[in-house]
């Protein structure tokens, strides 16, 4: 490499850097001031989104115009999330009215543990820089905005399949039920959903058609014909038709990025500018950069670059089809190679990849391409025109095509064989990544003769998953952040045993769908048993929606129709778990309050314990050490934390019987309650040992090979 090369390369990096630095300091400069949280505020803001209305809740994204005494200036966007939950029902809030009321804003988190979603970064790429709630809800102006007025005629069309048309015009995807998006991912379409370069490519080669067959058949003067370029013409008005598709979509971060590729590449094309594909795609990621520096934090884009790589690797490494059907031949080879290739970024985004992908990409995908997306944004056109009748008929005529084919949608997403849910196996990670990547190789290394491929495909996956396969027979104990609630997962060689299963809200929200769930499948772990402390909803409100996913799991505890009861003992996995509480005595005096029927465990694994409280307080712990013949029973080499650490818990003799040798406390910020306790705090420093909360270093994981032990903070600096 010659000097003038490490010198540009040298250039380019100082620049990238300067450019992400830039976009951090103006991302700080749009969010809200630190002194704004955790305090009511009468505030004054534009919705810049559709709200999203939900059973008990309706949800609201805006732009903060005034907030007591500090006014941002016109340039500064202070973007906000905010929850309705109580509010005049005959107010029906769009997306451009401008409202009034009383906000307490929080700042944004996410739950730090094993595949749980990053919702903090993800509010962060929508520039959402507060999450919070708002009373007291008054409409100071109302101005709806296109989007929101198409979304009003696609509601008033009463369309079966509206969600689906708002997807793919407006990008607005809250009419969409959960079951039509389970069933488009699992058949291999929740692409064709979100807007993307499929579809700023089709506008764009559509208008530029158009303005072609104009430029051929309109009564043009000859001068005219000279003196302007038909190609640069068509591009353009093809760019800003394109660019208007954007902002009905309210420039999403996936339709910018689309609409720069397709501008790259188009500006190619047209001024014949010659190039590789390694370096056309080099100098569209490099265009997508420079407009969104933080692209790579999306899974779209991912999938985009992944996918067009994917393509130029197949035109490269094999030959094109030939003879009759050649180009369908093509189109259906690369549909294949497109799922093998692109299968282990599916698994690591959705959970799996769907075998009829192909079929049904091959089929449906020209079917929305050409029928529904064009009609559509025509109907779209007309209601922005007032012409909300032939808007409601194109609408109708473009998802006929749907009412047919959803039902073999149906059918395709429920077939055992389309589904392949590679994060239910119980494998580690290593294993299920490591045997795609194998399948990768196989398939795309020259092996001439087919006896020699399919030795290849059967023999080096299949060995490099058994390889990487292997647990290594250690106890590990993950306590998860779950925010003021509970939830601990217990692993050895590939087997889990739950204790607690966290909040869920009425909203919809539940900690075992967010959180334990992804959290199993990222590890490759099936609940075997599951224990319930006691019936409050931060301990038990996760325990319907895993009997519906796992129905396997044996219950044990709290709402389960084997309660609790000291002296029982239970065996697992070579575990033995005894539990000292309630005594059976104590049951029956009714004085037990609802914390005070928390069973109360210890795990135990040769030399190494660990003791679960629950949410016992002093009271039931008095008892407890009264219950037992020797306080050294309780004796335990971790203690969690009873009661998420509140000031009502965690007695001194309780702290002093078991002795410890680290604490861990499972909580969340939560103004009602400011767990854990400064006087609790106190109680454990006089220990001498250590203590950690999830609030602070997220996913707890004690690591134990029956003797020894070793704590571990995964996500600590997240």
């Amino acid at each position: 490499m010659d000097l003038k090369t490490i010198r540009l390369l040298l250039i380019v990096v100082f620049c990238g850097i300067s450019w992400v630095n830039a976009n951090l300091n103006w991302q700080e400069f749009q969010s809200l001031p630190s002194e704004y949280f955790d305090s009511e505020h009468d505030i004054q803001m534009t919705l810049d989104e559709i709200p999203q209305v939900y059973q008990y809740h309706t949800r609201i994204t805006g732009r903060i115009l005034r907030a007591r005494a500090f006014s941002p200036a016109w340039y500064q966007y202070i973007k906000v999330q905010l929850n309705i939950y109580t509010y005049d029902e005959r107010i029906v809030l769009k997306a451009g009215d401008t409202i009034r009321g009383t906000a307490t804003f929080k700042v944004p988190k996410s739950y730090r543990n094993d595949g749980s979603f990053n919702y903090k970064s993800y509010l962060m790429r929508q520039g959402i820089s507060a999450t919070g709630s708002i009373k007291n809800v008054s409409v100071v102006r109302r101005s709806p905005t296109i989007r929101q007025q198409v979304f009003d005629a696609l509601k008033q069309a009463e369309l079966e399949f509206g969600g689906v048309i708002a997807a793919l015009t407006i990008g607005e995807r809250s009419l969409l039920s959960h079951q039509l998006k389970d069933v488009w991912q699992k058949a291999g379409l929740a692409h064709s959903l979100a807007i993307s370069g499929l579809h700023i490519g089709m506008v764009v080669g559509a208008v530029f058609l158009f303005v072609s067959f104009c430029f051929r058949y309109l009564p043009l003067s000859s001068a005219f014909r000279e003196r302007y370029n038909k190609r640069l013409i068509c591009a353009c008005v093809g760019i800003l038709v394109a660019m208007f598709y954007a902002f009905l979509a309210d420039f999403a971060i996936s339709t910018v990025r689309a609409l720069v590729l397709a501008g790259i590449v188009l500006m190619h094309k047209l001024f014949a500018v010659r190039v590789t594909p390694l370096q056309l795609l080099l100098r569209t990621s490099f265009g997508v950069f420079v407009i969104d520096p933080f692209a790579w934090q999306d899974a779209g884009f991912w999938l985009s670059i992944c996918a067009v790589t994917t393509l130029f690797f197949s035109h490269w490494r094999w030959r094109s089809k030939a003879g009759r059907l050649a180009n369908l031949r093509q189109l259906w080879f690369i549909q294949w190679v497109l799922l093998i290739i692109m299968a282990p970024l599916s698994v690591y985004l959705f959970g799996g990849f769907s075998l009829f992908a192909p079929l049904v990409n091959l089929l449906v995908l020209p079917l929305i391409s050409f029928w529904i997306l064009p009609l559509s944004l025509i109907g779209t056109l007309c209601s922005l025109f007032d012409g909300n009748r032939y808007a409601q008929w194109l609408w109708y005529i473009a998802e006929q095509p749907l009412a047919y084919i959803m039902p073999y949608l149906n059918q395709l997403s429920v077939h055992p064989w389309n589904w392949m849910a590679i994060d239910t196996l119980a494998a580690t990670r290593e294993a299920r990544f490591g045997a795609l990547w194998a399948l990768i190789i196989v398939f795309t290394v020259p092996v001439v003769r087919i006896w020699q491929r399919v030795l290849l495909v059967v023999c080096l996956p299949l060995s490099i998953f058994v390889l990487l396969n292997q647990r290594d027979g250690q106890l590990r104990i993950h306590v998860l952040d779950v925010g003021q609630s509970q939830a601990i997962v217990v692993e050895r060689n590939g087997r889990a045993l739950l204790m607690d299963t966290g909040v869920s809200y009425h909203s919809g929200f539940s900690v075992a769908e967010q959180v334990i769930e992804p959290f199993l499948r990222y590890h490759g772990l099936v609940p075997e048993l599951a224990i319930i402390s006691h019936k409050d909803n931060d301990h038990s409100g996760g325990k319907a929606y895993l009997e519906k996913r796992y129905p396997g799991i044996k219950w044990f505890g709290a709402t389960t129709g084997k309660p609790c009861l000291a002296g029982q003992t239970n065996y697992w996995n070579e575990l033995s778990l005894h539990t000292y509480w309630p005594t059976a005595s104590y049951k029956k005096s009714g004085q037990l309050s609802r914390n005070n029927e928390s069973c109360v465990v210890q795990l135990r694994w040769h030399e190494f314990t660990m003791l679960f409280p629950g949410d016992i307080e002093m009271g039931a712990e008095q008892s407890l050490l009264a219950s037992v013949r020797s306080n050294e029973v309780l004796n335990s080499t971790i203690l969690t934390i009873p009661h998420h650490g509140s000031k009502t818990s965690t007695s001194w003799p309780l702290l002093q019987a078991v002795d410890a040798e680290a604490y861990v406390i499972s909580y969340g910020k939560h103004r009602g309650y400011n767990f854990p306790h400064r006087y609790t705090i106190g109680r454990l420093e006089r220990t001498g040992a250590p203590w950690f909360g999830t609030q602070e270093v997220g996913q707890i994981t004690v690591t134990s090979n029956g003797y020894s032990w070793s704590l571990e903070l995964p996500h600590e600096n997240r």
